[in-house]
């Protein structure tokens, strides 16, 4: 039988000496070089925070998701939790109790903890004797049963429980009636990135004198890119220079289970409304630099997710910081973003909505530049560094709520010796 979970948790001989008057957080979550949403705001997360924080040291104890992950990681991930493996929650409950950790920080998805809708996490939240602390990335309105009764556990259980937008509050207050617990508001993150200018990215990526409408993320078929490719002969009426790029690989979980199929789908479209090169596929996990270049060429973002009840999206907060202007159906996080005019939404799965909003945008340029400067003032609380800031805010008053904290810069060498200590073999 596989090992539930392996890796040094108690922290080690000189690096306890050196780290004693920091924080140390272990952070559960995916990680790259998996290519996982969550993966990646967590990388992004405590990256920002080792930048900017020097009493807190972030420390990664890695999901394995399937049987066959192969994934190796970096010197930062100091243990992994196989979730194939029988009692990998409970054993890792038992490893941090015995640990020098702090705080734990779980980085919530229903999808990637093992049992249905991930309830064998259960185990950890029930046994773990340690604070912990819980970022919400999925948060179902109106859920019943199963799911309803993992989130009030976890709520009840974690110190903390962080919500990206106040619709998550106001749906654990009204549907979860869940009326316990320290809930914190904390925007989803954004990395930095340097302006090169609308026309040196257009010329860049070769679509000088076009106008540019673009959609990013892991592909599924809740993200309706279908309604939008339907939107092209109408935004092509309107805008004849228009093209429409979907940025990004299909979702791994989605390609295991059922391959390519939604891409070829939607490669099919394209070619039976004989838009040709008027709709560009960018089939990779697009690093931050490339993307920058892409967010920054874009005229018009567009989000036209099927699913109602989505109440956090990486994706969308990335375009707000942009100052882009944006298109979007209706759901939670994109109502509450773009609420005040910052944004146009649209109804669900309604084609002709999205092509007129998206050709009326991309034919004014002054409605176009007013969402572009709302959007932009709205997005500067999103920055990494800020982000950061707020959870180390929140992580120091956790561990150490009596006693002032010594800020400690640790030499790089230290640094290295740490990293190679906890190093998973």
């Amino acid at each position: 039988m596989e090992e539930a979970f392996s890796g040094s948790i108690p922290c080690l001989g000189e690096e306890a000496t050196t780290m004693k008057r920091t924080i140390k957080v272990l952070f559960m979550t995916t990680y790259p070089p998996r290519a996982c949403g969550i993966g990646t705001f967590s990388r992004d997360l405590t990256t920002n925070i080792r930048k900017e924080i020097d009493w807190i040291t972030p420390y990664i104890a890695a999901i394995d998701i399937s049987e066959d992950d192969d994934v190796e990681y970096g010197m930062e991930v100091v243990g992994r939790i196989n979730n194939c493996s029988a009692n990998a929650y409970a054993d890792f409950a038992r490893k941090v109790n015995s640990s020098r950790y702090d705080v734990v920080c779980v980085q919530h998805e229903f999808g990637i903890f093992s049992g249905d809708w991930g309830k064998d996490l259960i185990d950890f939240y029930e046994l773990c004797n340690k604070p912990i602390v819980t970022t919400l990335h999925t948060i179902i309105p109106r859920c019943p049963g199963l799911p309803r009764r993992i989130l009030s556990t976890i709520v009840r259980r974690s110190a903390v429980t962080v919500v990206m937008a106040e619709v998550g509050v106001d749906i654990l207050r009204n549907d979860y009636d869940i009326h316990f617990g320290d809930i914190r508001v904390i925007p989803h993150g954004v990395p930095p990135f340097t302006r090169i200018g609308k026309l040196a990215a257009k010329k860049l990526l070769g679509f000088r004198g076009k106008d540019m409408i673009s959609t990013f993320g892991l592909l599924s078929r809740g993200k309706g890119m279908e309604y939008m490719i339907a939107a092209m002969p109408g935004v092509l009426e309107q805008c004849p220079d228009a093209v429409y790029c979907i940025l990004g690989q299909t979702h791994p979980v989605v390609k295991k289970n059922e391959g390519e199929s939604y891409r070829e789908e939607l490669h099919q479209m394209v070619d039976a409304l004989g838009l040709g090169n008027r709709v560009r596929f960018v089939n990779r996990f697009l690093a931050d630099d490339e993307l920058s270049v892409f967010l920054e060429a874009s005229d018009v973002y567009v989000t036209p997710y099927l699913g109602a009840d989505q109440v956090t999206s990486g994706a969308m907060a990335r375009a707000v910081f942009f100052g882009r202007a944006i298109v979007s159906t209706p759901f939670l996080y994109a109502t509450e973003l773009l609420g005040n005019g910052r944004g146009r939404l649209v109804p669900f799965r309604d084609s002709q909505a999205l092509a007129r909003e998206v050709g009326t945008v991309l034919s004014d340029s002054r409605l176009r530049a007013t969402m572009e400067t709302s959007t932009r003032a709205y997005g500067r609380r999103m920055s990494w560094k800020a982000v950061a800031h707020r959870y180390a805010s929140m992580l120091t008053t956790i561990a150490s709520p009596a006693m002032p904290l010594i800020h400690v810069n640790m030499p790089s060498a230290a640094r290295r010796e740490q990293q190679r200590l906890l190093r998973v073999d």
